[in-house]
């Protein structure tokens, strides 16, 4: 994922051009796909469509599904308070928290995004605040909602909202890829987005191993995140994986630890991606390492670290507590500088990604 606004317009087109394989981009940003796809021929281009907001704003080419003015006279579009009073988010001005288990609101937000899609030219759409839970001040984590009574009963809703809307935009031939706000280790979390995977053709995960600018995940947080991947590509879904950035660790860390958990994961087959976003910096750099091909066998643990053989390299990770974790390898291979090694050393938190040296030239 690339560019979400107009500020980072030049992104596509930047040093990681031809390198990406979904992009992003609002809605009103569809002028520039013509010049988009030529620079990247191999990538699919998503527009960035809200499902539990609504906004006044985008005109023709909102990035709201449903628009607040188009709601005002169907007041159970919105969600309300205890005294019936609308209710906004608290960290997004002026977005209105939606109804999505209501069915009109599902409906019009299924026919106006199908028409835009098709209009502009978008391969899919990116669907974000698809939450198991309200979030943004509401429900359990602030104002209680009247329509929900439990942060549960709003994730169910959820869940109906794509079980009515994704099959139909997948039937258009188009990608669906809700960015679903749950924690992994939340198991009425995990079930609920597990029950959106028939209605979706991508599931789209932001805080990739760790949160904003967190330390990188380790032990049960990294496991249980590693397992959504696993069941999305299970159930014959793509998986797209957002690493945020600098981090604690630093930038390169960050970047080389978020991807080598993806390629521990990855089944070699399913249509899935990794992508590192940091502000307005280009988001594509030599610190993500080096391309290693595909899997060459299942990951091996290595104490409380892992290991994983590639065609043109391996993979190491030390998610664990463990300071210090040495990597044995079988067959010497070329580190991040360009030395040739047989043994690794990884403190908790850190991963490397080798080429081999068969594959070095």
């Amino acid at each position: 994922m690339v560019a979400q606004s107009w500020d980072e317009r030049s992104l596509p087109t930047d040093s990681g051009v031809g390198q990406y394989r979904f992009i992003v981009l609002q809605e009103s940003m569809y002028s520039l796909l013509p010049e988009y796809r030529a620079a990247n021929p191999d990538a699919r281009f998503l527009a960035y469509q809200k499902v539990g907001g609504m906004r006044a704003d985008g005109d023709d080419h909102p990035s709201t599904g449903v628009q607040t003015g188009e709601a005002d006279s169907e007041e159970s579009w919105f969600l309300h308070d205890a005294e019936g009073n609308r209710l906004e988010y608290c960290d997004y001005a002026g977005v209105m928290a939606a109804n999505i288990g209501e069915a009109a609101y599902q409906a019009r937000w299924l026919a106006n995004v199908t028409e835009r899609l098709a209009r502009d030219g978008f391969d899919g759409v990116m669907m974000d605040d698809v939450n198991t839970f309200p979030g943004h001040c509401l429900g359990s984590r602030g104002t209680p909602l009247a329509e929900y009574a439990t942060d549960e009963a709003y994730g169910d809703a959820v869940v109906a909202f794509m079980t009515a809307v994704g099959p139909e935009l997948m039937d258009e031939g188009f990608i669906v890829a809700p960015n679903i706000a749950m924690n992994p280790w939340n198991d009425t979390m995990l079930a609920q987005s597990v029950a959106m995977l028939p209605s979706i053709t991508h599931w789209n995960r932001e805080y990739w191993m760790r949160w904003d600018d967190s330390e990188n995940f380790r032990g049960a947080n990294w496991q249980a995140t590693l397992q959504t991947m696993i069941l999305a590509q299970d159930a014959g879904r793509g998986y797209l994986g957002l690493t945020y950035g600098p981090g604690v660790e630093g930038a390169g860390a960050g970047q080389v630890y978020g991807r080598a958990s993806w390629l521990l994961a990855w089944d070699g087959l399913s249509d899935s991606a990794w992508g590192y976003k940091a502000g307005l910096d280009d988001p594509f750099g030599p610190d993500w390492g080096p391309d290693i091909g595909l899997p060459d066998g299942p990951a091996v643990a290595v104490g409380g670290g892992w290991m994983r053989a590639y065609t043109g390299g391996v993979v190491l990770i030390n998610p664990s507590e463990t300071d210090d974790l040495v990597f044995v390898l079988d067959e010497a291979c070329l580190d991040a500088e360009g030395a040739e090694t047989d043994r690794v050393t990884l403190d908790r938190g850190q991963a490397a990604v080798l080429r081999s040296l068969d594959s070095s030239g």
